[in-house]
């Protein structure tokens, strides 16, 4: 290598490491990417490094400013918590809806075991009809002191049960027609 060159290499060699850029990428770039012409000179390479430079720099501001318009990340402990709250709420929801379905089931047993009455009623009614005397052999209406005492009185007339059976049958309907009307209404 001739002196001159070797001072133009050095004098090159000083002005990179002078700049903040990596002065071996500059350096060697153009000698890479065109091969076959002759190399810049080092004023043309500082004025390319600075380019360079400044193409970067708004890259690497962006990313730090993007981040800080964006929304904050919740922390796993902020979403744990959230899932554990909607977890509870959810719960909560679920045990009220499974009492009232435990309500409305018993409402509609309930409905059922009158009409199931209702239906009693009206065959011990049609028998009791179809009687010619004045107290009934298949029925009576028994008045006792307890559960394990003995009857009080009872009564066969087959008129008082059938009038006691329509009474019974207004009733019945009554509390059908109220459990309905809870039913519907929830």
């Amino acid at each position: 290598m001739k002196t001159n060159e070797a001072k133009k290499v050095s004098k090159v060699m000083a002005e990179m490491s002078a700049q903040s850029v990596n002065p071996v990428m500059v350096a060697v770039a153009p000698i890479v990417n065109k091969p076959t012409e002759e190399t810049p000179k080092a004023e043309e390479m500082a004025v390319s490094a600075d380019a360079e430079k400044v193409e970067e720099l708004p890259k690497v501001e962006e990313a730090p400013k993007a981040e800080a318009k964006g929304k904050k990340k919740p922390t796993k402990k902020q979403t744990a918590e959230e899932l554990q709250a909607e977890i509870e709420r959810k719960t909560a929801e679920l045990q009220k809806c499974l009492a009232d379905l435990e309500r409305k089931k018993k409402l509609s047993s309930d409905r059922s075991a009158f009409m199931s009455a209702l239906d009693d009623l009206d065959a011990a009614e049609a028998k009791l009809g179809e009687e010619d005397g004045f107290n009934s052999p298949n029925y009576k209406l028994k008045f006792s002191g307890g559960y394990g005492s003995g009857e009080i009185f009872a009564l066969s007339n087959r008129f008082v049960l059938v009038e006691f059976i329509g009474f019974m049958r207004g009733r019945i309907k009554t509390k059908i027609s109220e459990i309905e009307t809870l039913l519907i209404a929830e």
